[in-house]
């Protein structure tokens, strides 16, 4: 009779995500060990990703070449989904044991557990509505040249961000909730009835059998009717017009029971079957998934000024060319179709230019106070959904790349480093025309530390946290900000090659990078 309801859980619940954070700063497998707080200190490697001053910092030192590549990666496990999952799928296997017994003339037993089953559905589909595991995936390759007077480098930088919610309505929850009141009242009023139905008829024909038994005596042998057999059938005929009474009130019972049932769930109960009526196009939840492809070329170059106080000014700029990917993929939670996330109709590009501007102040002579800035994207565009495969009703997704800011500073000792940066403007994922935010933006607030007392090895430590709550995302449920992020790491160096791999994790997200240079 229930046996709709595991389709329509199965659907709102199975497509349910939410979306990493979006971050325009592309982290490194060696400043991702501590806390990305890079801003000012990190190795000039990373100008491209961090802060094109960096590449300036290396004019005129001795610093002359560099070949690195970086692959990094993470993914989100939002309020553990897969034990949400689990026990979702759990349920629905429960309910599919028994979804296809009769309810009103079998084990009463079976109703129940339906009941409680649906009830179970029911709160899973909320605990799933907003939840979901994300990747996000990144790499680039870079080479650089330090002289005297400049720096410069030149990168290839890749990121894919993929994220999704089944944005569950709750008319669709009431709905299966509605299930769950059609069967309880199906237990406390229908139930009763087919039970004394049963037994009324039981006993009107126990009773009619025994009548029609006396009446052969009588007719065959009514010499040997004794006067128990006449009390005997007198009490049988008594208690049949007894059982017959019950029956005409019981008639007038079910027809005031019917009259309720078709009046509070005629909508969803077939009579003519005594099955559940369920139309999937009734369902008003959709499934929608958005990624982002973010792929640049680019040229870092910088250069440094020595005052006569001591302190050192680096500059530097980056020139890319970005080549960006937008898919949005959505229908009804019914038409969902995962072949089709990533067809060429939902899909819209876009190339444009632009820049990043920085500047690094050392403020000692020995250059270890250092304070920054680095704005990335100074001229930004703005892409939308493509608009061939949206209904009428569905309202379009737009990804804007708009300047964003980031301050830090920076302690170099001789043997260990710190440095903290923070955001000043928030990077923002794609959203909707009133502003609401589809994934999580990021605003980081960040600090790290090196220790380098050794020559071959060196250990880092950082932390994050991201003041852009999880909370204010469409679809999402979590009841954690899912800000606070700890990053651990270590650099391996053999002479001009060198090994770093960063982790980091939060509550519900783990990720690691893995970078590899040459140097000199």
């Amino acid at each position: 009779m229930y046996k709709s309801l595991i389709t329509i859980a199965t659907i709102l619940g199975l497509t349910s995500t939410s979306a990493l954070a979006y971050d325009h700063f592309f982290q490194t497998g060696r400043s991702l060990g501590y806390g990305s707080a890079g801003t000012s200190s990190a190795h000039w490697s990373a100008a491209g990703s961090y802060n094109p001053a960096l590449i300036g910092t290396a004019a005129g030192t001795s610093n002359d070449f560099f070949l690195v590549f970086n692959i990094r990666g993470q993914a989100v496990d939002q309020d553990n989904t897969v034990k949400t999952l689990d026990d979702f799928v759990q349920e629905t296997e429960q309910f599919d044991e028994f979804s296809n017994e009769d309810l009103l003339e079998g084990d009463i037993n079976l109703l129940q557990n339906n009941i409680n089953t649906v009830n179970a559905i029911a709160d899973a589909v909320d605990k799933l509505n907003g939840i979901g595991a994300n990747i996000d995936l990144g790499g680039n390759a870079g080479i650089g040249m330090a002289f005297d007077r400049f720096a410069v480098s030149f990168q290839l930088n890749s990121q894919f961000s993929f994220g999704g919610t089944a944005i569950v309505d709750p008319a669709d929850t009431n709905l299966i909730r509605r299930f769950s009141h059609l069967g309880q009242f199906l237990l406390d009023d229908v139930r009763p009835l087919f039970d004394d139905k049963n037994r009324l008829e039981g006993d009107l024909t126990l009773a009619a059998a025994e009548l029609e038994e006396f009446k052969q005596l009588v007719e065959t042998d009514p010499d040997s009717v004794s006067q128990a057999d006449l009390d005997a059938a007198q009490a049988t005929a008594t208690n049949a017009q007894v059982a017959y009474d019950e029956a005409l009130l019981l008639v007038d019972q079910a027809k005031s029971t019917e009259e309720k049932l078709y009046q509070e769930y005629g909508d969803i109960f077939d009579f003519d079957t005594n099955s559940v009526q369920f139309d999937s196009d009734d369902l008003k939840s959709n499934a929608r998934f958005a990624a982002i492809g973010w792929f640049e070329a680019s040229m870092t170059i910088g250069s440094n000024w020595k005052y006569k106080s001591g302190r050192t000014l680096s500059v530097g700029t980056t020139l890319k060319s970005v080549h960006l990917e937008f898919y949005d993929y959505q229908a009804s939670a019914t038409a969902f179709d995962e072949d089709k996330i990533d067809g060429d109709d939902y899909r819209n590009s876009k190339d444009f230019f632009t820049a990043d501007l920085g500047m690094i102040l050392s403020l000692d002579r020995a250059n270890r106070w250092r304070v920054g800035i680095s704005v990335k994207n100074i001229m930004g565009t703005e892409i939308e959904s493509n608009p061939v495969r949206l209904d009428e009703e569905q309202a379009s997704l737009f990804f804007k790349v708009e300047p964003q800011f980031r301050l830090g500073t920076s302690y170099n000792a001789t043997w260990f480093r710190v440095s903290a940066d923070i955001d000043v403007t928030e990077s923002k994922g794609p959203q909707f025309a009133d502003g609401s935010e589809f994934f999580q933006g990021s605003q980081f607030a960040s600090v790290g530390a090196v220790i380098n007392a050794w020559d071959v090895v060196e250990l880092r430590v950082g932390y994050r946290h991201n003041l852009i709550r999880a909370s204010d995302v469409l679809g999402s449920n979590s009841s954690s900000n899912n800000a606070d992020t700890l990053t651990l790491g270590a650099g391996l160096y053999l002479g001009p090659v060198q090994f770093d791999l960063g982790l980091q994790a939060a509550k519900d997200r783990v990720g690691a990078g893995f970078q590899t240079m040459i140097t000199w």
